[in-house]
This record gives C-alpha cells, sequence and structure tokens, in this order.
C-alpha cells in the first residue's frame, strides 16, 4: 500500500470537506469512512461533468478536471484510513458493549451508520469515546467539535493578555513553516513559549470553552444522569490505559 503523507491528506480532505472546516490532526483521528463516503457523494453530485453537459469548452474541462481532482481526494483518504486502522489495529483488544440510554437520540442518516470497533487501548477524548460505544454517530463528532472550537479564544490572545508573548511573535508563530503543527508547538519549536506555558494556555483555554457533555444532553442524546455514568466509565478507562502516555492525553476527559 503507497503510504499516504500528512500533507497529502489534508490536502484531500481540502477538496472533499471544504475550507471552512477546520483540519488538524484531531480531525483525522476521528475521520471514518461513513463521513467520507458521504462528503464525496455531496461534493460530486455538484461537479460532476454530466451536469455540464451544455456548458462551453472551458467550462466543461475546468469542471472535468475538478471531478478528477475530487476522485484522487477521495481514494487519498480512503487509502489514508486503511493505513491509520493497519498502525492501529494491533492495539484493539478491550471491548465495551453498546450502550442505549433511556432517552431516545437522534439516528445518524442511513449512509454515516456503521458498526463501531472495540475501544482502543488508549486514553481517549470524551467525543471518540462516545462514538465507539455507539453512543454518537460519526456526524455528531463533527458537529460538536465545530461547537465547541468555535467558544475558544485564540492560544495567542491568552499570551499576550498575560505578557508571553507580544503580536510580532504572534505573527512570526503563525507563519512559521513547520507542515501541520499547532500553535502551541509551534511557538516551542521557535522557543517563544515552553512546554509548561502551552500546557498552562491550553488548560485556560479548555476552560473557557463548554464542555462536549453540554452539547449532547442539549441535543438530546443522553440526560445528565447518563452524562455522569459515561464520564465516570471513560475516567476508568483511561485510568486504565494511561501508562506509556502523555496526560494531556486524558485529563480533559469532558471534552
Amino acid at each position: 500500500m503507497t503510504q499516504v503523507t500528512d500533507t497529502e491528506v489534508f490536502r484531500a480532505c481540502r477538496t472533499l470537506f471544504g475550507s471552512k472546516l477546520q483540519l488538524d490532526r484531531d480531525f483525522l483521528f476521528y475521520l471514518q469512512p461513513a463521513g467520507v463516503r458521504s462528503a464525496y457523494r455531496k461534493r460530486a453530485k455538484t461537479t460532476h461533468p454530466d451536469r455540464f453537459a451544455v456548458s462551453s469548452g472551458d467550462t466543461r474541462t475546468k469542471q472535468h478536471r475538478m471531478f478528477q481532482d475530487l476522485n484522487q481526494a477521495h481514494q487519498t483518504v480512503l487509502t489514508y484510513l486503511k493505513q491509520r486502522n493497519l498502525f492501529s489495529s494491533a492495539n484493539f483488544s478491550c471491548s465495551y458493549s453498546t450502550y442505549t440510554p433511556a432517552k431516545q437520540r437522534p439516528q445518524a442518516p442511513p449512509d454515516q451508520q456503521q458498526r463501531r470497533g472495540p475501544l482502543p487501548t488508549r486514553p481517549l477524548q470524551f467525543g471518540l469515546f462516545l462514538y465507539y460505544l455507539g453512543v454518537i454517530p460519526f456526524h455528531a463528532m463533527i458537529a460538536v467539535i465545530t461547537w465547541q472550537r468555535q467558544q475558544r479564544p485564540a492560544l495567542g490572545m491568552i499570551a499576550r493578555r498575560w505578557g508571553w508573548l507580544n503580536e510580532g511573535n504572534i505573527q512570526q508563530i503563525i507563519h512559521h513553516r513547520s507542515g501541520f503543527r499547532k500553535f502551541g508547538e509551534r511557538a516551542e519549536h521557535l522557543g517563544l513559549l515552553n512546554q509548561r506555558q502551552v500546557r498552562t494556555l491550553l488548560f485556560h483555554q479548555r476552560s473557557q470553552q463548554k464542555q462536549m457533555g453540554q452539547y449532547f444532553v442539549e441535543q438530546g442524546y443522553f440526560n445528565e444522569a447518563t452524562l455522569n455514568q459515561l464520564l465516570l466509565q471513560l475516567a476508568e478507562h483511561n485510568q486504565t490505559f494511561r501508562n506509556g502516555f502523555n496526560s494531556h492525553y486524558y485529563y480533559f476527559h469532558h471534552s
């Protein structure tokens, strides 16, 4: 199997999902084939060359090229998911039964319903934990990530308010070429922030946002009592598999 690089898969995801969705390693971590297929079908309906059969030659050529790019992006992301699953399959051993809340929850569209695998033997964030349990569908994970990130103050804004960075530092970090590293990683790489400062900023940033559990309660996936039960299960899971992982991986178990 041809290895797909991070740059290639991010470029392909941009073609499939559009430019408005924030793409990062967290997005790739949550990404599932059902979501890829759904995005591909949606894009294909608007870009297929047959829709432009009576258009000018230039337009038909442009649409044909766009449709080729879409097909290539689709294959690239599917290849990435296969190699990701091959890499992680050896770590899957602990299985949980599917938890069905008493309160009726929204159902995923038919093209996004699929059988969940067993819980990975590593610390998990709350959304992925719920997905593997079968409590939420894939599209709900994307929705809650977008909902939550809209509330977060930017790390650079916090660091500037605290006097750790100035505007020049922030622009230097933003424009630093370092692949798909996040803001904090780039700041550390440039020596503008240390690891303790980045962790403090991340902790404060997350403390300013609403928790994922609130979103799922408001959307009717489960009630407050079930939320507390699920959080306890997550804490137990992450405590069991915490060895060998940085604490930030599981510390924020609400998010």
